[in-house]
């Protein structure tokens, strides 16, 4: 019908207004004792909006530097604090995070 093609196209007018950006940061996570490291790495991963998540270092027992992708609507500081709040508040086991500022790209 008529009506459902109107809704249709409304609805096609809003999600084209969404604009998601994509960011790539260096980030450093700090990890309670007993965490393996890829368990962290994986938490991480499973956040919401997080697309890539790689290993670039480990510095330590307890520590190592990840290469995150996100996408979000936010500003790129904005988006990776949510996600460092994010990931302190949901998984106990991290401790830390610490988001290399300087590292943050818009893709």
């Amino acid at each position: 019908t008529n009506e459902t093609i109107y809704r249709i196209m409304k609805l096609l007018n809003i999600l084209s207004e969404v604009e998601f950006r994509t960011y790539t940061a260096m980030v450093q996570v700090l990890y309670k004792d007993g965490t393996d490291s890829n368990k962290a790495a994986e938490m991480i991963r499973a956040l919401p909006g997080v697309t890539t998540v790689t290993v670039a270092s480990k510095q330590g027992e307890n520590k190592e530097t990840l290469k995150i992708k996100i996408i979000s609507q936010r500003e790129s500081l904005e988006a990776f604090n949510a996600l460092k709040d994010n990931a302190v508040n949901k998984y106990p086991n991290i401790i830390d995070i610490k988001i290399g500022e300087q590292t943050i790209e818009e893709k």
